[in-house]
């Protein structure tokens, strides 16, 4: 109970601080056709709205409906690739876990989880999908 007490204040102080700042560079939605592991978060199905401060800030998620949130600050960025915006997912079932976003628009891709290299060698014989991440006009 005092980790979700913790984590709900730390969120509302990133999620303020993000409020406050006016030069957010990005928002988007996207839809999860069922649960995913974010991070430390498991999301479930549901459409989805996020933001960022900068590509080098957390991403704040938060569902359309208010009842799952969560923040999330990627491990590395690679070159974009190409087709679009979107959450690359691996997995299925329990185990599906948002790896990446690809934001062409910034040319970069930034990595959530990266792949191991057994993963990357059987990617093909598992179930991986992408996302369509729709961004934001300004």
């Amino acid at each position: 109970m005092k980790n979700i007490r913790n984590f709900v204040v730390l969120f509302s102080i990133v999620l303020g601080a993000v409020a406050a700042n006016a030069q957010t560079t990005l928002h988007g939605k996207f839809q999860l056709a069922s649960a995913a592991r974010w991070g430390h978060a498991v999301l479930p199905a549901g459409q989805y709205s996020f933001s960022m401060g900068s590509v080098q800030s957390a991403i704040v998620i938060q569902s359309v409906d208010g009842k799952a949130s969560a923040m999330a600050m990627a491990q590395s960025s690679t070159d974009a690739a190409p087709g679009g915006s979107y959450l690359f997912i691996t997995g299925s079932g329990p185990d599906r876990t948002i790896r990446y976003i690809n934001l062409p628009q910034f040319g970069t891709s930034l990595v959530y989880k990266p792949l191991t290299r057994s993963e990357r060698e059987t990617l093909y014989a598992h179930a991986s999908e992408t996302v369509r991440v729709e961004i934001a006009k300004k």
